[in-house]
């Protein structure tokens, strides 16, 4: 099911505990203040959590201390490792009834993260989401969820604050951090063919503005190439999502796809594309910067 959110709902005061506060984490922080929502915040490096302090949060040096009455905890941080090791911060801290949603991309590794949440006593729901900072500083994200029903209503003030669209996914955690690969196999492979088309242009020595005219209003058009217009036209360089990024999702929708019987004929050259631009020194920069391995 497709839950479509009625953004002029108003939120209930509720205590909500952000883990991880890189782009994503601290949009999300900022989003929940400004609907009067109290917020505990913690990032590994303190300092980088600080800032949230002038928009009223609370930031605490430890993610035990962070979770301490706070109904809903959201661990946004980078990668599965980084998720276990928060659960293993939290066990014990969390208090009782607490709902955690584990919204990094962590693909299959999901199912180790659920049963160790099981056997730390924490309740968790899936919950990876889609989006960058922007969209999650304006409560427009697509959130993915999977867990069991009551979980989920718990959760949902906070979903509701976050999100524009809330794919309803599943009973038990798993299945929507799947869907997000999915999700991310179809953006790395349209931004990779929305780079090449863009060299391709500037190579037969057209302006890669005409591509995006020419295909505007037609059926082959995309809201992503409106969206990166800029990035393709070289107008920007601001880092949305880093080619790094890229790597390690593609990483795990090979392992998800090899589990599962798929070929992965087309994401193994696609994530030769991304590797090589991380081995030209360009993992840190836009997942348009791929534009240098199209180049040569």
């Amino acid at each position: 099911m497709i839950h479509q959110v009625d953004t002029s709902r108003r939120f209930a005061m509720q205590t909500v505990a952000v883990l991880g506060t890189g782009g994503a984490g601290s949009a999300m922080a900022r989003r929940l203040l400004e609907l009067k929502f109290r917020v505990h915040a913690w990032n590994r490096t303190e300092s980088r959590a600080r800032p949230l302090e002038d928009d009223g949060a609370l930031v605490f040096p430890t993610a035990a201390e962070a979770v301490r009455s706070a109904g809903v905890v959201i661990v946004t941080v980078y990668d599965a490792d980084a998720v276990l090791d928060v659960l293993g911060q939290i066990a014990g801290a969390v208090e009782p009834g607490a709902v955690v949603l584990q919204s990094a991309t962590v693909g299959p590794v999901i199912g180790e993260i659920a049963e160790t949440a099981t056997r730390l006593g924490v309740t968790i729901i899936d919950a990876p989401f889609y989006g960058n900072p922007g969209p999650a500083r304006r409560g427009e994200l697509t959130l993915m969820v999977a867990g069991a029903p009551e979980h989920k209503k718990a959760v949902t003030p906070v979903l509701e604050a976050l999100a524009s669209n809330i794919v309803d996914v599943a009973d038990q955690p798993g299945p929507a951090s799947l869907l997000k690969l999915t999700c991310n196999a179809w953006l790395l492979g349209t931004n990779a063919m929305a780079v090449q088309a863009a060299v391709l242009a500037e190579s037969f020595g057209l302006d890669p503005e005409l591509f995006l005219r020419a295909v505007s209003g037609s059926k082959a058009d995309s809201e992503y190439l409106h969206y990166r217009a800029d990035h393709l036209t070289r107008k920007t360089d601001e880092v949305l999502s880093p080619v790094r990024a890229a790597i390690k999702d593609l990483g795990h929708i090979r392992s998800a796809a090899a589990s599962a019987g798929a070929s992965d004929i087309l994401l193994a050259p696609l994530q030769e594309i991304y590797d090589r631009a991380v081995e030209a020194g360009l993992g840190d920069q836009d997942s348009t910067a791929i534009r240098a391995v199209f180049a040569r």
